[in-house]
C-alpha cells in the first residue's frame, strides 16, 4: 500500500467514525480538577533504561497542573501504530518522532505547527541553530518537530581483533572490504561486518549509501534514488553478504540486538551504529572498542547519515499548550543532559550541554559532533516514512537473498519516494 493510499484509508476511517458519533476525544486528555493529562508516546532502543521513567516522574512532580502518561512502543511498530491511532481517534497528544516521517504527516495536516510556541519559549536560543532545519519540511516551512537528540552514523570496530591481525582502522570502503575478508573465518564463526538487514537497518544502509556516493535526491530536491550511482552503491552493500561473504549468514534478518550482541561477543569485528550504543559497548568492551568514520569510497569526501529524534504535538490534541510544555521541558539543560548520558543517549541539541567536557572529551561524541558538519538526513518527502518503516526491509531482504536486483530495489524505493 502506498503512503497516499494508506493515508486515504486513515482519513476514511476517521470520517466514518465521526459520522457514527463514536470518535473518542482525540488526545484522550481530560481534566482532573486543575490537572491536565498529556498522553505521550516514545520508543527506546534499550527499554530497560530507567532514565525515561525518572524524567516523567520528575516532570509530573515539578508541574502539579500537568500529568504526563507515557507509553513505549517498539520502533518496528511505531510508525504504523501512530497511523492506526490517528485513524481510530486515539492519537497521543505528543510523541517522539523521526525527521523522516515529517513529510508524510505534514502533507496530511496531522502535526501542529510549533513556531508560535517556540517564539514564546525562553530556551529556544540554546538550541544549536542549524538543527532547527531538521524539524521543517522546507526552509520556509514552520517548525513541526522540536529537536531533541540526534545521531550520526559511524563504524565501531573491535580494536583487539584489528591489533591481533596487524590492521589499522579502514580509511576507505575498499580497505574496509579487504579487512573484513581478512577477519572472516566461518569455521570459527567469525565475520568481518555486522550487516543489519532486519528491522531498523535502513539508517545503517543509508550511511553506507552516502559514503559510497549515493544521494536519494539531487540539489533541486528531485528523487534520484534509481540513478546509476545509487544502484552501484547499493550493489556494493549487497555484495558484502552475497559476494564478499563477510557478514554472518543471519544478516538478512538481523536487527539491533543481533548486530550488537555479535559485535560484543567477537563474532563480528565491525558494526555500524551511533553514539546511542557507546555507553553500553564501552562498559562491556573497554579499550577493546574503537570508532572511526563509515568508510567512504573517496577518503577526501567523507559522508554519513544524520537522524534527528524530536518531539511533535498532534493537531488532534486538545491539550497542545500542556503538550508543548512537556516537550520543551525535555529540551531544558537538566533533562537533556540526563537523556544524553543514558543508555539511550544521543547527541544533545543544546549548545550549553554539548559544550560540557563530558561530550567534548568523549571520542564517540567528539566524532559524532565532527560528522554533523557533513552528515545528511533522510529527505523530508512524504514517501520516506513508508520506505524506512516498511519497504526498505522487505526489498533489502529480497536483494540479499538474490530475489531482486539492486536496480529493482532502487526503482522500488525511488517510486515510493516520488509518491505524494
Amino acid at each position: 500500500m502506498t503512503p497516499a493510499s494508506r493515508f486515504k484509508r486513515v482519513v476514511l476511517m476517521t470520517l466514518g467514525a465521526l459520522l457514527l458519533g463514536t470518535v473518542l476525544p482525540l488526545s484522550q486528555a481530560f481534566a482532573q480538577g486543575n490537572k491536565t493529562v498529556v498522553n505521550y508516546w516514545l520508543w527506546l532502543d534499550d527499554s530497560t533504561d530507567p532514565v525515561w521513567p525518572d524524567l516523567v516522574k520528575e516532570f509530573n512532580q515539578t508541574h502539579p497542573n500537568i500529568e504526563v502518561k507515557y507509553q513505549t512502543i517498539p520502533l518496528s511498530q511505531y510508525h504504523d501504530r501512530l497511523l492506526t491511532a490517528i485513524g481510530s481517534g486515539s492519537a497521543p497528544d505528543a510523541a517522539r518522532f523521526k525527521d523522516w516521517w515529517l513529510g508524510e504527516f505534514v502533507s496530511n495536516d496531522l502535526l501542529q505547527p510549533l513556531t508560535s510556541y517556540i517564539q514564546q519559549w525562553p530556551g529556544s536560543s540554546d538550541v544549536i541553530q542549524n538543527l532547527w532545519s531538521t524539524g521543517k519540511t522546507s526552509a520556509d516551512s514552520p517548525v513541526y518537530m522540536l529537536p531533541a537528540q540526534y545521531i550520526t552514523f559511524y563504524l565501531y570496530y573491535r580494536a583487539d581483533r584489528l591489533k591481533a591481525a596487524g590492521l589499522e582502522p579502514p580509511k576507505t570502503f575498499a580497505e574496509f572490504v579487504q579487512e573484513a575478508k581478512t577477519l572472516t573465518d566461518p569455521a570459527k564463526k567469525q565475520y568481518g561486518f555486522a550487516l543489519r538487514g532486519g528491522a531498523g537497518g535502513q539508517d545503517q544502509w543509508y550511511a553506507f549509501m552516502l559514503a559510497l556516493g549515493c544521494h536519494l535526491v539531487d540539489g533541486s530536491g528531485a528523487v534520484v534514488a534509481d540513478s546509476q550511482a545509487c544502484v552501484d552503491a547499493n550493489q556494493k552493500y549487497i555484495d558484502l553478504f552475497r559476494v564478499d561473504k563477510v557478514t554472518p549468514p543471519t544478516a538478512p534478518s538481523d536487527g539491533f540486538a543481533q548486530i550488537i550482541g555479535g559485535f560484543e561477543s567477537g563474532i563480528t569485528t565491525f558494526a555500524a551504529h551511533h553514539v546511542g550504543s557507546s555507553k553500553s559497548l564501552t562498559e562491556k568492551l573497554g579499550d577493546k572498542l574503537g570508532v572511526t568514520n563509515v568508510p567512504p569510497a573517496d577518503p577526501n569526501k567523507p559522508a554519513t547519515m544524520m537522524a534527528m529524534s524530536g518531539n511533535v504535538v498532534f493537531g488532534s490534541s486538545k491539550e497542545k499548550q500542556a503538550a508543548f510544555t512537556f516537550i520543551s521541558w525535555l529540551d531544558s539543560q537538566g533533562p537533556m543532559d540526563k537523556m544524553s548520558r543514558s543508555a539511550n543517549g544521543q547527541l544533545p541539541v543544546l549548545a550549553s550541554v554539548a559544550s560540557e567536557p563530558y561530550y567534548q572529551n568523549n571520542p564517540f561524541f567528539k566524532l559524532s559532533l565532527e560528522q554533523a558538519n557533513y552528515a545528511v538526513a533522510w529527505p523530508p518527502l512524504p514517501g520516506v516514512g513508508y520506505v524506512a518503516s516498511q519497504l526498505w526491509q522487505a526489498s533489502m531482504q529480497q536483494a540479499l537473498l538474490g530475489q531482486i536486483t539492486s536496480q529493482q530495489m532502487m526503482t522500488q524505493i525511488a517510486t515510493a519516494l516520488k509518491q505524494k
